[in-house]
């Protein structure tokens, strides 16, 4: 039995944001030989199970789901495994730096996504993510008067002034939050504790799931910290370099429909080969 793990956008997803009829039937594939599945995104749950719901239903009470690049993390049988939010006061610190710096912030509090601006990127963001979105006055305030911690906050830009603020944040903060590019245009910001990889260690303690053997696709920064855990990580071809330099193997792009391509190769020879 084998372990397969998929990011979701630039890798099972094509750039439509559809799984095409090949990768669906890849997925199929995986479940009929009985191997395990996970899904792992920077997505919302909810965000995810939308693209569950419209194009791949079967893979539900299935597959494994790790959310939010690993602070939100629901197993096949439906139970939270782990739910890790930001700490309250680096939240604010984190929101009012982004605000100072007058670039787009908004957070994740119990799968709900909450913005202070009603603005362009709020907009094309929740068409992207099929995602409805609350619009509060004050985010500071919000989080002062939540109790539930922040799953996630994104800053939202232009890719060279994302990777800047990555740079100060990570001075600042680097002891206390990952900060990964989760998309060029997309910053994303999260406990410490929580990455993709850590939520596959703690899905792998718990279901036995051989994770050093897994075979691990992605394609953007956020998904180094899993593709490390495995002797066979995949790196898309449309994947960022530094994705590329660290991969075992590199398959075709997304649009190419890499993943059913290296999947029909490892179920039927046992491993990859191109």
């Amino acid at each position: 039995m084998n372990t397969f793990v998929f990011d979701l956008d630039g890798t099972l997803l094509n750039s439509n944001i559809e799984v095409s009829d090949k990768n669906k039937e890849a997925l199929k594939n995986i479940i009929v030989n009985k191997n395990n599945l996970v899904l792992a995104s920077g997505r919302m749950y909810s965000s995810m199970m939308h693209i569950i719901d419209n194009y791949i239903p079967f893979v539900e009470n299935y597959a494994h789901i790790v959310s939010y690049n690993g602070s939100y993390v629901v197993d096949n049988q439906n139970q939270v495994l782990v739910e890790e939010g930001v700490n309250a006061q680096i939240a604010i610190d984190i929101v009012k730096y982004l605000k100072k710096i007058n670039l787009h912030r908004q957070i994740y509090v119990k799968d709900e996504l909450i913005v202070e601006e009603d603005n362009q990127e709020i907009k094309d963001y929740a068409k992207h993510a099929s995602v409805k979105y609350e619009v509060v006055y004050d985010l500071i305030d919000y989080i002062n008067k939540n109790k539930n911690l922040p799953l996630k906050i994104l800053a939202v830009g232009d890719n060279s002034r994302l990777l800047k603020v990555q740079k100060e944040l990570n001075t600042k903060f680097g002891n206390y939050l990952n900060i990964i590019m989760s998309f060029h245009s997309f910053l994303d910001i999260i406990p410490k504790n929580a990455s993709k990889g850590i939520a596959l260690e703690k899905l792998s303690k718990i279901y036995n799931l051989n994770l050093k053997k897994a075979h691990i696709f992605g394609d953007s920064e956020n998904d180094i910290a899993m593709l490390e855990k495995t002797e066979n990580s995949y790196a898309m071809g449309n994947a960022h370099e530094k994705v590329k330099n660290i991969a075992k193997y590199i398959v075709p792009s997304n649009d190419e429909e890499g993943v059913a391509y290296a999947v029909e190769k490892i179920l039927n020879n046992g491993f990859y080969i191109d």
